[in-house]
Formats: C-alpha cells, sequence, structure tokens
C-alpha cells in the first residue's frame, strides 16, 4: 500500500479529521517548512508496508477488490468501480455509519465532478446485487449522517 499525505490550505479541524478518515496517514497544512515535509515523507516511507487482505468480508458478503465481485453463499456478482469502493469502504467500517463525504471520495475521488445523486443511484444499485445474490446484509441510510451495512 502507497503511504498518503495530504498537504493542503485547508487547516479547520473538520477538514484534518475528513483527511484523515479518507484514508490520510499524515496531514499537513499550508504553510510548512520543506524540511518538516521531507521529515514526514521519510517518517511514511521507514514505516513496513501493509499487505492488504484480498477478500474483504462482511457477515455473510465477501467482497474480491482484485475481481471485482461480490459473494454470498456461492453466489457471485461483479460490481463497477465505483459500487466496489463503496462497498469496500463499509465492509472497513464494519457496521458504523460512513459520512455521504467519505463514500463519494472513495468511489469518485477528489478531483471528478459528480451528480448529486451518484451515491444514491449507486447505493440502491448495491441493494439490489445484495438481494440478488441472496445476502442477509443490509445496506442502511442513517438520515443525516451516511450509509452503513448491518447484519440481518
Amino acid at each position: 500500500m502507497t503511504p498518503c499525505l495530504m498537504l493542503t490550505a485547508r487547516d479547520a479541524l473538520h477538514d484534518r479529521i475528513d483527511g484523515l478518515e479518507s484514508g490520510a496517514e499524515d496531514y499537513v497544512t499550508k504553510p510548512f517548512e520543506m524540511s518538516e515535509l521531507v521529515a514526514r515523507v521519510r517518517t511514511l516511507m521507514r514505516r513496513p508496508a501493509v499487505l492488504a487482505t484480498l477478500i474483504a468480508s462482511f457477515a455473510d458478503i465477501a467482497v474480491d477488490p482484485l475481481q471485482r465481485t461480490m459473494t454470498c453463499d456461492g453466489r457471485t456478482i461483479l460490481l463497477a468501480p465505483a459500487e466496489l469502493q463503496v462497498m469496500l469502504c463499509l465492509i472497513e467500517a464494519a457496521g458504523r455509519t460512513v459520512r455521504h463525504s467519505i463514500l463519494e471520495h472513495a468511489a469518485w475521488g477528489l478531483g471528478e465532478a459528480v451528480t448529486p445523486n451518484a451515491l444514491e443511484v449507486t447505493v440502491h444499485r448495491l441493494r439490489k446485487k445484495l438481494t440478488s445474490i441472496g445476502a442477509t446484509t443490509r445496506l442502511t441510510n442513517i438520515r443525516g449522517a451516511g450509509f452503513m451495512l448491518r447484519e440481518a
């Protein structure tokens, strides 16, 4: 896994928290001293590489990122790239609520223009796919907070 250091002018507490919760290992705000940035990069590079598990699972579902598939009881379905990233993010949260902004960032990144309802469309498709493979796991909307996976 490649380490991620966020370098930004956004220095509010909620911005730093969003950056770290989105997967950054470190967060540096402008203005900064070059010597500090170099030291932080060196620190990140010294950390041992973490090998990601190939199969992510939650309750009765398993997601294979390399094959872009989701499986339940031997039934498998292909996931679109955005669906895959949303599911991996939700599985990583292990039943906790994940904010909309974090799921959007996971699925489309920061640079891609996304329609306002793109996440809802992706969640709708994932719910249909969960049903089609017979999963009892539910993708639930927590009003005003985000989405989460729940065991039935």
